[in-house]
């Protein structure tokens, strides 16, 4: 079976997590949780970098942040298609009340034309959905005074107007899961530029430590990444360029074998802005979700794995009292699909899958 995603870990990147092995310093010190956060920094631009165990976590850890810097903040303006991580990570604190948006056509990222003028107890969550950037400096312009904090768990190397995902916002989150371009396994980041938040949600992930050690002045969580962790996002971060390069030849190879059969769409890019190119995904302008699912059968009857496009957030139970126009996210769902997009897939590999969904689409 062809995955939907594998992380690429030469042994170049391991010797760093066998060091931390070697050394002892296995839990939440070592020398690694500094070593990758400047790399992070560097790599990206932004000032304070906050190390955490997860990406869920790192956008909890938003929520928090935001609470604590803007209390007046009682409503947060959502998209409706995203994992639902995005989500729960406000759910778990309560106190703020979601807001969803519709999707937009062609970038599939919130449709921030729907947004009007907002109250100053509102804030924005910009997700840059597969890797499709928000251009959060233009929607700032657009919406002059309102918050905006960025879920970035996809868009890690993603730029809008020459600056990195996570950066021009109050805060942004960053998943080093398994199945992103930079893995520590499980992992992420908060990103951001102020540092009173940063101080604090640098406290909060350590269970509220003050300055003096074992003294807890807030309440707090253990969302400390390991130096384990630590270490394999360094050896990761090492050749990040690597990964990067190998990752763009899979996306212009799906481009341009795919771009001529009928119906098939991409996402747009907003201008200013460059696609992170987390994971590939095409959309059937044509299809219903019976045929799609159709398609999803036979690549996996051909051994080729698929995801489907998020589902619209109300239609998983727990959420079902969200309601609000969610017809371009259920259009979405039901024609989209994300195709394997790791870095060591080959040109052989990706011509076999184009292969199939041309067969399937004159067959079929």
């Amino acid at each position: 079976m062809l995955p939907i995603y594998q992380p690429y870990l030469p042994k170049e990147c391991l010797s760093y997590a066998h060091d931390a092995l070697d050394s002892t310093w296995i839990s939440s010190q070592g020398v690694y949780i500094d070593k990758a956060k400047e790399l992070l920094k560097e790599a990206t631009g932004s000032r304070f970098v906050v190390l955490v165990n997860n990406g869920t976590c790192a956008t909890h850890m938003l929520a928090l942040g935001l609470k604590y810097k803007y209390p007046q903040i009682k409503k947060l303006i959502v998209p409706n298609n995203v994992y639902v991580a995005a989500w729960n990570s406000f759910l778990y604190s309560g106190g703020i009340e979601l807001l969803p948006v519709d999707a937009h056509p062609d970038t599939w990222n919130m449709n921030t034309g729907r947004i009007g003028k907002q109250q100053d107890d509102t804030a924005l969550l910009a997700v840059h959905n597969l890797g499709n950037m928000m251009n959060v400096p233009e929607l700032q312009k657009k919406h002059p005074g309102m918050i905006i904090i960025e879920d970035a768990c996809e868009g890690l190397f993603g730029t809008y107007n020459g600056l990195s995902a996570g950066t021009a916002s109050l805060m942004g989150s960053i998943s080093f899961f398994g199945n992103k371009t930079i893995t520590s396994g499980e992992g992420g980041a908060v990103f951001t530029q102020d540092e009173d938040l940063f101080e604090y949600l640098n406290s909060v992930r350590g269970q509220g430590q003050s300055s003096v050690r074992y003294v807890h002045d807030k309440l707090g969580y253990n969302y400390r990444m390991t130096n384990i962790q630590a270490a394999l996002l360094y050896g990761q971060l090492k050749i990040a360029n690597r990964i990067r390069e190998m990752k763009r030849d899979v996306f212009d190879l799906y481009k341009k074998e795919l771009s001529s059969v009928e119906g098939v769409k991409f996402q747009v890019e907003e201008e200013g802005t460059t696609h992170a190119q987390w994971m590939f995904a095409v959309r059937f302008e044509q299809f219903t979700f019976e045929r799609k699912r159709a398609l999803e059968l036979f690549l996996f009857e051909n051994n080729i794995e698929t995801r489907p496009m998020f589902y619209p957030m109300n239609q998983h139970p727990y959420l079902k009292n969200y309601q609000s126009d969610m017809t371009e996210a259920i259009r979405l769902n039901h024609q989209a699909i994300m195709l394997p997009s790791f870095p060591e897939l080959t040109r052989g590999q990706v011509l076999a899958v184009c292969r199939k969904i041309k067969e399937f689409m004159r067959t079929q």
